[in-house]
């Protein structure tokens, strides 16, 4: 792989590393001259299938072409020295985690313990991401760290806009590990313990989809999961001409937030009304949501779901939602029909988005509004079965709408956890050059600031591996490892 060819934080970490021990803004005082390991792992475009991950629906996931990328150093003390950068955007921050405090007695500690170490202080919680990765993988894989790691995060891509930047600082962390440690972890091996982590730790109740996007993710495609936990069910190839890109709304969001933890418990329990009935004729308790029709749902059980309940209420009458990673608060309102019609409907949006991006991948233009008809069906689901967007991203979602496949774009969505975040946009190439930049503008009026634009594509973290990097008398030398 040479230079060129190499994605942009791994040019920029070499830049950094390359600068004198006089350059405070170099990484001579961080490193030193042992052997250094690099992992990186892109951000994610959540092109369908979004927060119906955790119902087991079928999902459509793309990479983008900037990310993150983490290196790490062993040290001769047990400590996580953490360091993180985001290129050109703000100071450096760092923080270090000694690994006793991962430990109780004779033994490793529990999730509960790290997440209030990790919780008790405001100013170094974006250090749960990586401690709380490192953490899961002594606890989940028994792996045995005998000393501690200088560790870098150099990210090229904002926090808290709905593109995975949170999975990828947790799965950039495990593949570093995996390299250095020559665990030979299968990609669903390192996901998992990265979803653990920020459900356990950093206490986001996501799904799956994130972190497997990004292991497994391939330059130039979208990847397929089946989340029943998470499996690869393949990958689907962009028709010729085509792209994605995502449009920064501007508005923060996060997947911990109480909008998108509400959506969640509410389909849960719709999950277990719907349970509770079957288990009154005899039939089998679903596992999962998605596995339901939407035939089924309307013919059966969508009558028996309410549009609210009470926490306390539905306790009363059905005990536990059985979500491990959410609590049912007693005074609080839940929708329940929208959050539980939503996966439904998605999981079989998702697959029919899929098979129309394979007919017009052989020459089926009229399939390519097809596709963008389920997306923008994603997101007026979004909207008003579970309240999730804003009324920055209807915006942007609505200047698609509006150009039409007349211009040459065919479809628009919110991403992720909603709430603001990022909206994917599926059109020509041609479009995405010329018409994506004048909705920027058009929006950038509205919201007083040029919103980032997210585009090109990447290796996933097991298709780019990992670099190892040795110190001789001419510098810095880093090959593939």
């Amino acid at each position: 792989m040479n230079v060129e060819q190499l994605p942009f934080e791994v040019q920029e970490f070499d830049r950094l590393l390359a600068k004198p021990n006089s350059d405070p803004t170099g990484l001579a005082g961080f490193f030193n001259s042992g052997e250094v390991w690099v992992g990186r792992v892109p951000a994610r475009l959540d092109v369908m299938g979004g927060i119906a991950d955790y119902s087991g629906a079928n999902v459509c996931e793309a990479v983008l072409g900037r990310g993150m990328l983490m290196a790490l150093q062993a040290r001769t003390d047990s400590t996580l020295r953490i360091r993180s950068i985001q290129v050109g955007r703000a100071l450096p921050v760092e923080t270090r985690i000694p690994l006793s405090y991962f430990n109780t007695g004779d033994g490793l500690g529990s999730y509960t313990q790290v997440k209030e170490l990790c919780h008790a202080n405001p100013l170094a919680f974006w250090a749960a991401y990586i401690g709380g990765s490192i953490f899961t993988l002594l606890k989940e894989e028994s792996v045995k760290i005998p000393y501690g790691f200088s560790m870098l995060l150099l990210s090229a891509v904002p926090m808290n806009v709905g593109i995975g930047s949170s999975a990828a600082v947790e799965i950039g962390t495990l593949a570093c590990l995996n390299a250095y440690l020559g665990l030979s972890l299968s990609a669903k091996r390192i996901a998992e313990p990265g979803q653990m982590a920020e459900n356990h730790i950093v206490g986001a109740p996501c799904g799956i989809m994130d972190q497997i996007a990004i292991t497994s993710g391939r330059k130039g495609k979208l990847t397929h999961i089946l989340c029943r936990p998470g499996n690869v069910m393949g990958e689907v190839e962009i028709p010729p001409g085509t792209g994605f890109v995502g449009i920064n709304s501007m508005v923060r969001h996060s997947v911990g937030a109480s909008p998108y933890t509400d959506t969640r418990i509410g389909a849960f329990i719709g999950k277990k009304i719907i349970n509770d009935n079957r288990a009154l004729t005899g039939g089998a308790p679903l596992s999962y949501l998605a596995e339901l029709s939407v035939a089924e749902l309307n013919g059966k059980f969508a009558k028996l779901l309410p549009a609210t309940i009470i926490g306390s209420e539905f306790v009363k009458q059905h005990r536990t939602h059985g979500d491990p990673v959410t609590t049912i608060q007693p005074d609080a309102e839940y929708r329940v029909a929208g959050p539980t019609r939503h996966p439904v409907e998605e999981n079989e949006r998702v697959l029919k988005f899929i098979d129309a991006l394979r007919c017009a991948h052989e020459g089926d233009g009229k399939s390519l509004v097809t596709a963008g008809e389920m997306m923008y069906g994603a997101h007026d689901s979004y909207k008003n079965n579970c309240n999730l967007s804003v009324e920055e991203v209807d915006f942007l979602v609505d200047a698609v709408r509006k150009r039409g496949p007349a211009s040459g774009l065919y479809g628009a969505k919110i991403t992720g956890g909603g709430t603001g975040g990022t909206v994917a946009v599926f059109g020509t190439l041609d479009a995405l050059r010329d018409e994506i930049p004048q909705i920027a503008t058009e929006y950038s009026r509205r919201v007083g600031v040029m919103p980032d634009v997210f585009e090109g594509t990447s290796s996933g973290a097991m298709e780019f591996g990992a670099r190892r990097y040795t110190f001789a008398a001419n510098g810095w030398r880093g090959a593939q490892g």
